[in-house]
């Protein structure tokens, strides 16, 4: 395990350092509230699917196939495990405050943080892989999520509910897969490179909004305690117990479901706190503590799940 604890604690702090980046830009106003937004629905829009697209260059295996459809069943089950947990230990008096956390509790950074990684321990078949998480967590967010955030669904577009980047990229890169074709060269080696930006450009957007994020909004709270439990143990740890009498799936699709489990809270939850007019800070402050926490936890989780899933 000490050496898989290295690995990962490497890969950790290359991201931190990229993140790094992000907050000293914030600080030396290189970049503002409108270029980052711009960068970040860049990564959002246009290189996220490239990622996904460029994983799905691969010629047609059927234990990927059943993979990707473990992956899926594995990222249905972390994100119901999350609103399990978040609705029996989350009681918080405050509304808000209460349907902040269980937010946070459900959604990770699975695109931020669970992408990079997967890819930097995996390689490609990591993203093959995890972008299912994604896919999964987009339609989810944008369905359970702005239920709880706003205790509804009147008005929503379902467009934007089922229709994300993850799901384009899948769509696109998935005949591909099924087919075992290949984009023409010309084609397929900008695309490559535009998925190669994913993990700094990130990384960058990730620390500008840790650069700027107060902390003791959730320091001071009592339940921000609870959802910290459950986002960096309680979860990880029982999808981790599940796998684990799963001897059949192969090590990629347990450590590819393992990473974004394990992953802090979602920087995403900034943006449906904005959208739905409820007080920002708190929930930058629990991203920005989740982020720092995982420093410590997800190195760990996904050592430890390295070293069992060793086959």
């Amino acid at each position: 395990m000490g050496e898989n604890l290295c690995v990962v604690l490497r890969q950790t702090a290359i991201l931190f350092l990229l993140m790094g980046t992000g907050v000293l830009m914030r600080h030396r106003k290189v970049f503002d509230e409108a270029s980052i937004k711009r960068i970040a629905d860049f990564v959002l829009l246009v290189v996220t699917p490239c990622l996904i697209v460029t994983s799905f260059q691969r010629p047609f295996d059927q234990s990927q196939l059943i993979g990707v459809c473990w992956s899926f069943g594995a990222a249905v089950f972390s994100h119901l495990l999350g609103i399990l947990y978040s609705r029996i230990a989350v009681r918080d008096k405050e509304e808000s405050a209460r349907r902040t956390m269980r937010f946070a509790t459900v959604f990770s950074n699975a695109g931020y943080m669970g992408l990079p990684l997967q890819y930097a321990i995996l390689g490609e078949v990591g993203v093959f892989y995890g972008s299912v998480y994604v896919v999964v967590f987009h339609m989810l967010s944008w369905t359970y999520g702005i239920w709880e955030m706003r205790g509804g669904l009147k008005g929503e577009s379902i467009a934007k509910m089922f229709f994300n980047p993850g799901l384009t990229g899948i769509a696109i890169g998935f005949p591909f897969f099924l087919f075992s074709a290949k984009l023409p060269s010309i084609i397929a080696e900008p695309v490559k490179m535009t998925g190669n930006l994913y993990t700094p450009l990130a990384m960058l957007v990730l620390g500008y909004y840790l650069g700027g994020a107060k902390f003791a909004p959730a320091l001071k709270r009592r339940g921000s305690y609870v959802v910290f439990l459950l986002r960096h143990i309680a979860v990880p740890a029982t999808v981790f117990t599940v796998l684990a009498f799963m001897p059949f799936l192969s090590r990629e699709v347990a450590i590819a479901a393992i990473i974004p489990a394990a992953a802090p809270i979602g920087a995403n939850i900034t943006v449906f706190a904005a959208r739905y007019g409820v007080d920002a800070e708190f929930p930058s402050a629990l991203v920005a503590v989740s982020t720092i926490l995982s420093i410590i936890t997800l190195p760990l989780t996904v050592s430890f799940a390295l070293a069992f899933f060793h086959g």
